[in-house]
């Protein structure tokens, strides 16, 4: 394929470096047992090159896989806190509109008791 011919051209690998399962465990975990598998768990799987064990590169890959779950987690909590601003301002935006469409009392046939 073109992408494929002209990433190998640049020196750059056409495999994807990180892969990710939804419910199923990774080829590398098939055989290995206690590992947590069903509907609510997802695998993330790095993929290791040369270039990133390379002992100029290796530390900061290190790192980099480390901090990769407080990076993720840091992801989720501001899309979530995104959603729910934007749930309590549509939500605010009903509410106007709900007001506005209550039909408003005559106040010359109030009632007195």
């Amino acid at each position: 394929r073109h992408t494929h011919a002209a990433n190998q051209s640049s020196g750059i690998n056409a495999e994807y470096g990180v892969l990710f399962s939804y419910g199923e465990k990774p080829r590398e975990l098939q055989n290995v047992e206690n590992v947590l598998s069903g509907e609510n768990v997802g695998f993330v799987t790095f993929v290791l090159f040369p270039r990133h064990t390379h002992a100029a590169n290796r530390e900061n890959t290190i790192n980099l896989i480390h901090q990769f779950r407080t990076y993720l987690h840091y992801h989720i909590k501001c899309s979530k806190a995104y959603l729910h601003q934007r749930m309590r301002s549509k939500t605010s935006t009903f509410l106007k509109v709900l007001n506005r469409a209550k039909p408003e009392e005559d106040k010359k046939f109030v009632k007195r008791g």
